[in-house]
């Protein structure tokens, strides 16, 4: 997506990408574990949609984020907006920077984490195989 200004509104059946900065919520058998979606101690998750974005950007965008934070990317995981909208969380579009205008927040979570963590073992059974950044991607 090249144009900020125009963001399209989220739809259901769109693929949400979460990146993945923690090994330790990637099981061997490469599943993500549930606390990749908690978004706890803050208030929302950050996703990023694939819309209108290679394999390639998205990769690219995982590793700004991660130099942004200081953190390593280790994958990615993907789910379709329905999984987040089945446990009565909303989408909302937020681009960051003209790097990133594809940007979302899921909202609407239960200030407890133990409520957090019933829904995000929901989201993680229904999300991809966490997907590992090509070595140039790294």
């Amino acid at each position: 997506m090249s144009d900020g200004d125009k963001v399209p509104p989220i739809t259901s059946d769109e693929w949400l990408a979460r990146f993945i900065h923690y090994q330790r919520y990637i099981r061997q058998d490469r599943t993500v574990r549930p606390d990749a979606f908690i978004p706890h101690p803050y208030p929302d998750l950050s996703v990023t949609r694939h819309l209108h974005l290679s394999e390639a950007e998205l990769w690219r965008i995982g590793r700004d984020v991660a130099r942004q934070i200081n953190k390593t990317l280790h994958g990615r995981v993907d789910a379709q907006v329905f999984v987040f909208q089945r446990q009565q969380l909303q989408l909302v579009a937020d681009p960051v920077l003209p790097e990133n205008p594809n940007h979302a927040n899921v909202i609407g979570w239960p200030p407890e984490k133990p409520a957090q963590k019933i829904i995000a073992q929901q989201i993680a059974a229904a999300a991809s195989k966490v997907l590992a950044p090509h070595s140039s991607d790294k």
